[in-house]
C-alpha cells in the first residue's frame, strides 16, 4: 500500500511540475500577446491622428493601415481569448492537484497514527 501511495505521488508531483511549466509560458505568452495589444493600440492612435488631420491621400493610407491594425486586434484578441481559457484549465489541474496531495498527506497521517 505504501509503495502504491509513492507511485501515485511521484505522478501527482509530476502532474505538478508539468501544470506549474504550462503555467508559467501561459503568463510569458499572455504578457507577449498584451504588449502586442498595447503597440497596436499605440499605432491605431497615430493614423488616427493622421486622420483627422493628413491630406485626402495620407487619410487613405491611415485608413488603410488602421483596417488592417484592427484586423491584427482581433486576431490577438482571439490569442488572449484562448489563452485565457489554457490558463483556466491549468488552474483547475493545479487545484486538482493539491487536492491529491492533501489526500496524500492525510492518508500518510492515517498510516502513522495507526503505528502508534
Amino acid at each position: 500500500m505504501l509503495q502504491e501511495t509513492e507511485m501515485s505521488t511521484a505522478e501527482i508531483m509530476e502532474r505538478m511540475e508539468t501544470t506549474l511549466g504550462n503555467l508559467e509560458q501561459m503568463s510569458f505568452d499572455s504578457i507577449n500577446t498584451t504588449d502586442q495589444l498595447v503597440t497596436l493600440l499605440g499605432k491605431a492612435r497615430e493614423y488616427n491622428a493622421v486622420m483627422r488631420n493628413g491630406t485626402s491621400e495620407e487619410c487613405v493610407e491611415a485608413s488603410d493601415a488602421m483596417g488592417r491594425i484592427l484586423d491584427e486586434l482581433l486576431n490577438t484578441t482571439f490569442k488572449v481569448n484562448n489563452l485565457s481559457h489554457q490558463l483556466e484549465t491549468e488552474t483547475v489541474y493545479q487545484r486538482e492537484t493539491a487536492e491529491s496531495i492533501g489526500q496524500v498527506i492525510d492518508f500518510l497521517y492515517s498510516m502513522a497514527d495507526m503505528e502508534m
